[in-house]
């Protein structure tokens, strides 16, 4: 059976072999090789040239752990048994009927670069799209909604590719901070934030057109003229939902000048904890002043360290940047604060790019996320303001790391556009992550213990504090409660009937996906109807 069917997809079919199989007792034991192993296991780019490895380690359910030992268990488990490295639709639809007839689960995979655990799933036969790389620029595109410079990319295509491309065009892509993210798949389909969120507002704010392969085996064209619900649904209501994204066109702006700043400053024997929380209020209080000036930061801390890496502000000046983030720098020096401060100009944003965003911010399978939108609205009370630090200093002093973006992507700043993306997303002025790390050599019932600790601790109290706000659709709680309201909102009833018509098989499965509460997971893996 499965020897007819790679003849069908032309010999491109991989029977999973788990990337650790190296660390544990059998015929491919190599104590060297186990080494090069874990020391790539955080590096994102060493998942995504395998066809099954998850970058998040809690899908990957410790079926073949590297750090758990030789004689631990290694087991193809949660990873697919077998994947398509797809390089035409003809091979997509082979496998799209392949999976129906054989009631086999059908998996979407780029990057493997999924938070919730879609580009996975125990017994599952997957499209790898990762090496679809082609690209076309457009120099006059026109459409009803939009007249410029557009670029159209397969769904393999990254942040860094698209990135690179457009800088040698003289051009800005909005992209992800995270150059290894799959750009043109997941990345915008789940609306997408950028460093560019708040002057052109989200990923999926820019797209034109799509070419998408459909469950049901026909390839079509989705655009605001075109099949007009799958354009609205793919554009920021959740990838491998609705159809299976083979291209799409967003629209490309000209390059400009970005400036930023990497600032840090900690406690210790000269610095209180007191003071050290005076200075964190105090960022907490002037993130606006950011976002209104077109720019983004992003910020990292625990209890008694502070990082921004980086401030980032496009069409600026290091003058600009060091008028812009001298109030904080005053505040550090009023309390007697040590801090490290490094501001640059560049002449465009590529440039920006690869200066101010520290390599090891990327780094994969090392923390634990839940998340929460919290809007602007925050910020016009001193009230509303004190729980916001109350419930931030709560998290920081229970240990968890902060991870938290100050960016505005208002639908005004993407050009008014009809799409699916999270209405929470247009009122946000942050979207705010409490973590918890990721202990490789751990058990895995302390990560089990620490996503109850996110989604019933951390993330409750962020609940609360916005309980009419949402969460980000492509990193968050993937044990989200309500995670229609959550990363859906008002737009999750018209998804469903859309998902409906477009994918009536329910072949494309998310946990927190549109129709993912229809299926539960057996304990063997198995999807059954809920």
């Amino acid at each position: 059976m499965w020897d007819v069917f790679n003849a069908s997809v032309d010999g491109r079919l991989i029977r999973t072999v788990p990337i650790g199989t190296p660390c544990h007792n059998g015929a491919s034991f190599s104590e060297d090789e186990c080494s090069i192993i874990q020391a790539n296991w955080h590096n994102s780019s060493f998942h995504e040239l395998s066809s099954s490895s998850t970058q998040v380690s809690l899908w990957a359910n410790q079926s073949c752990d590297p750090f758990s030992g030789p004689d631990s268990q290694c087991i193809i488990g949660t990873y697919v048994q077998y994947a398509v490295n797809v390089s035409t639709p003809a091979h997509v639809i082979s496998t799209l009927k392949f999976a129906k007839k054989h009631n086999i689960r059908f998996v979407v995979r780029n990057t493997g670069h999924d938070y919730f655990g879609r580009s996975t799933g125990a017994g599952g036969l997957s499209i790898w799209t990762f090496h679809l790389k082609e690209t076309q620029w457009i120099d006059h595109f026109v459409s009803s909604t939009y007249k410029g410079v557009a670029v159209k990319a397969q769904a393999g295509v990254s942040g860094l590719q698209i990135y690179q491309e457009a800088d040698a065009r003289g051009k800005i892509v909005v992209a992800g901070a995270c150059p290894t993210v799959g750009w043109a798949g997941g990345y915008i389909q789940g609306g997408g934030h950028s460093p560019m969120g708040s002057k052109f507002g989200m990923g999926a704010d820019q797209l034109l057109s799509m070419e998408v392969i459909t469950t049901t085996g026909k390839f079509v064209t989705a655009s605001p003229t075109q099949n007009e619900d799958l354009f609205w649904a793919m554009s920021g209501g959740g990838g491998g939902t609705y159809g299976i994204l083979w291209s799409l066109t967003v629209k490309a702006f000209p390059d400009m000048p970005c400036a930023g700043a990497l600032l840090s400053f900690n406690a210790g024997p000269t610095v209180s904890l007191a003071k050290w929380w005076e200075a964190v209020d105090f960022y907490q209080e002037s993130t606006p002043t950011t976002t209104d000036a077109g720019g983004v930061s992003y910020s990292f801390y625990s209890e008694g360290s502070f990082q921004m890496a980086p401030l980032f502000l496009p069409n600026s000046t290091a003058a600009g940047v060091k008028e812009h983030i001298q109030p904080l720098v005053n505040k550090l020096n009023s309390l007697g604060i040590p801090h490290n401060l490094t501001i640059a100009e560049y002449p465009g944003f590529f440039a920006a790019h690869e200066g101010l965003f520290p390599p090891e911010s990327f780094a994969v399978g090392v923390m634990q996320f839940g998340g929460r939108l919290l809007p602007r609205s925050l910020w016009e009370s001193k009230a509303s303001l004190a729980k916001l630090k109350s419930v931030v200093r709560t998290m920081v002093e229970d240990d968890a790391v902060i991870f938290d973006i100050a960016v505005s992507p208002t639908k005004e700043r993407g050009g008014n556009p009809k799409n699916a993306v999270l209405p929470a997303w247009r009122e946000a002025e942050r979207t705010f992550y409490p973590t918890l790390p990721w202990i490789d050599r751990a058990p895995l019932s302390v990560a089990v213990q620490q996503e109850n600790k996110i989604t019933h601790a951390y993330d409750a109290a962020l609940r609360a504090l916005a309980p009419k706000s949402g969460a980000y659709l492509n990193e968050g709680d993937p044990f989200e409660p309500d995670f229609k309201t959550a990363f859906y909102g008002v737009n999750y009833a018209r998804l469903l009937e859309i998902k409906d018509k477009w994918d009536p098989d329910q072949l494309l499965f998310g946990a927190i996906a549109v129709g993912g509460d229809r299926w539960k997971t057996a304990p063997d893996g198995r999807l059954c109807p809920a």
